[in-house]
């Protein structure tokens, strides 16, 4: 699931995780830093009407907040969030339906262009068609809230996630390219990669996903991957000793940098 969240994060995927066994924070943090989980957690979870009889046990939403999948797992839960992610971008465009500016909507939902979408949507709020007006407001209302509400998730993450926070800049300033937001988006994404500590984070980022690519590869013994497992450690030896010595150069060569808390950890699951 940690893998997975870190897979997908970036295009809209988010896990809340409930706890329900009245675990110590203690318990849930030294567990957190063991999976190298990045997803939210909570604490004495608890979903009424859920019909959950052992754990884990997932609900898979999509955009629209409906339920898609009840406890999908393995490949079909990758399957299914990857196919739910193609409407992503189309929720913006609010609930709709829309008739006159059909045409429009299906571009939002492409993803792209979405500032020329802006600028036709705020002439058509004119329009002396009421409907297409009224059709017009919808849209352009919905699309600036959904983009200053990316833009400000983007902002929050400057400091503490500085490499994430501008791959989302740099994805809303493509996607709003010609209004404001956009511009917004790259001017601050202008700004975060001149900045030299940004810099040090993003070459310590490449390496860091170097190392998920090799712990991705690692080969499953009966099924799992478990790196206290005397199993699989001797089958994947040499791997694993290659990403230790990966996850030192990250801590000596970059320390204090997000990658080295990452490879710290990494570490500390496969010393």
């Amino acid at each position: 699931m940690a893998g997975l969240y870190k897979k997908y994060e970036e295009q809209g995927f988010h896990i809340i995780g409930l706890e329900c066994q009245n675990s110590s924070n203690a318990d849930i943090e030294k567990l957190v830093k063991e999976k190298g989980v990045t997803f939210q957690i909570t604490t004495g979870g608890n979903l009424k009407g859920a019909n959950v009889s052992g754990i884990p046990h997932g609900f898979l939403f999509g955009p629209d907040g409906k339920l898609a999948v009840d406890d999908p797992r393995g490949k079909q839960l990758e399957d299914k969030v990857k196919e739910l992610l193609k409407d992503v971008a189309g929720m913006m465009a609010g609930p709709g339906p829309y008739k006159k500016l059909a045409a429009l909507a299906a571009q939002v939902k492409a993803g792209q262009g979405v500032g020329a979408v802006l600028k036709a949507l705020a002439q058509k709020k004119d329009s002396k068609d009421a409907e297409e007006a009224a059709e017009a407001k919808t849209m352009y209302e919905a699309i600036k809230s959904y983009g200053q509400d990316q833009l400000d998730t983007a902002l929050s993450k400057k400091d503490a996630h500085p490499v994430t926070s501008l791959a989302r800049l740099d994805k809303l300033a493509l996607q709003f390219a010609g209004d404001e937001l956009g511009v917004k988006a790259k001017q601050e994404g202008d700004t975060l990669r001149k900045d030299p500590k940004v810099k040090k984070e993003q070459e310590a980022d490449t390496f860091m996903k170097q190392l998920d690519s090799m712990v991705n590869q690692l080969k499953p013994v009966r099924g799992s991957k478990d790196p206290k497992d005397e199993a699989f450690r001797k089958v994947n030896a040499s791997a694993i000793q290659s990403i230790v010595a990966g996850c030192q150069g990250i801590v000596q060569r970059y320390p204090g940098t997000e990658a080295s808390q990452k490879a710290e950890e990494l570490m500390g699951q496969y010393r």
